[in-house]
């Protein structure tokens, strides 16, 4: 996988990556088990076009790509916040998956006194009266006002879920490259883990996967650094899973992920891109939606115009024909 972009919030990023390859990989063993036939997703109707406002509808024929999907991708904590915002993209021809980080502070053109993207679950899971799916139709309502289009399916991850992911498989060998030296009483976060080679648990995975500053600034690395440590985890991870022990895993695998993980793919459509991920190697490409930070009544993330449609242009558009301002309703 190659990282491109800026950084910004890569431990949760690389958690819900994990927990995707994971679902894969769980698909395709029980697809081996079962003899089982992926089926290809079937874009849903509503992503037949572009996002329009009420009262006006868009202009034009649009056309998708073929075997192009996108994926609305969220975290949540305890008190719902969406800390974490990434719209995805799978390229299936390309062989080509990109990732956009939307900051949970940019600011959406709503009619409410906050008008942070990072409302948009909590209020539509409290008032739009169906719970959960309220929550993920308001959030990608409004995540559409800022990239021309309503993502295909969604995923959503409780934080949590890493560290139960990780003790469900037995844990993961990673070769440590330094002694990883970290205190923080304020976090109540504190972090030791020995050079060479070692069996983590899934909190110190957790440990692995976040360090960047060590005590007294030494052994401190920078974002490339801590990426390079975060494809290691995963690797190792593809690998613990992959062994034969660890289908008598599996039950306690789709435990967490049943506790842990929402989706509206169905199975035969994980099991689709289980066979996509068989087939050869898939390149991965990380960025960050462009803004820039203000301060009004309240402190915003303001999008960058230009720069978003012309990452979103080459990266995450599923149409033959590319978005325009036209397509965006952005705050200003």
């Amino acid at each position: 996988m190659n990282g491109n972009g800026k950084s910004r919030g890569l431990f949760f990023k690389t958690f819900v990556v994990t927990m995707l390859l994971a679902l894969a990989v769980v698909g395709g063993v029980m697809f081996f088990m079962r003899r089982g036939v992926g089926q290809t997703p079937t874009v849903p109707a509503y992503s037949a076009q572009p996002f329009f406002n009420p009262n006006t509808h868009a202009e034009g024929n649009w056309t998708r790509r073929e075997t192009f999907f996108t994926l609305l991708i969220f975290g949540y904590d305890d008190g719902l916040n969406t800390d974490t915002i990434m719209v995805a993209a799978f390229d299936a021809v390309e062989r080509n998956a990109y990732i956009i980080s939307i900051p949970r502070d940019t600011r959406i053109d709503v009619g409410r006194n906050v008008q942070r993207l990072n409302s948009a679950y909590v209020i539509g899971r409290r008032f739009g009266g169906d719970g959960h799916n309220s929550g993920v139709d308001q959030l990608k309502r409004e995540v559409q006002t800022i990239i021309g289009f309503r993502p295909d399916f969604y995923v959503s991850v409780e934080e949590d879920g890493f560290v139960r992911l990780i003790d469900a498989i037995g844990g993961v060998n990673v070769n440590v490259p330094f002694h990883m030296r970290y205190n923080d009483p304020f976090q109540n976060l504190r972090i030791d883990i020995p050079a060479g080679e070692q069996h983590l648990d899934g909190e110190n995975a957790l440990h692995f996967v976040r360090y960047r500053i060590g005590e007294n600034n030494q052994n401190t690395i920078n974002d490339t650094r801590r990426m390079q440590h975060q494809q290691q985890l995963l690797d190792a991870i593809m690998q613990q899973m992959l062994t034969p022990a660890r289908i008598t895993s599996i039950p306690e695998l789709m435990r967490t992920y049943r506790d842990h993980v929402n989706t509206d793919l169905t199975t035969t459509q994980l099991l689709w891109f289980a066979e996509q991920a068989r087939q050869g190697e898939i390149t991965l490409h990380t960025y960050n939606y462009p803004t820039t930070s203000v301060r009004l009544t309240h402190w915003y993330e303001i999008p960058n115009a230009d720069a978003a449609l012309e990452l979103i242009n080459r990266t995450i558009n599923p149409f033959t024909q590319e978005l325009t301002m036209d397509n965006l309703q952005l705050a200003r």
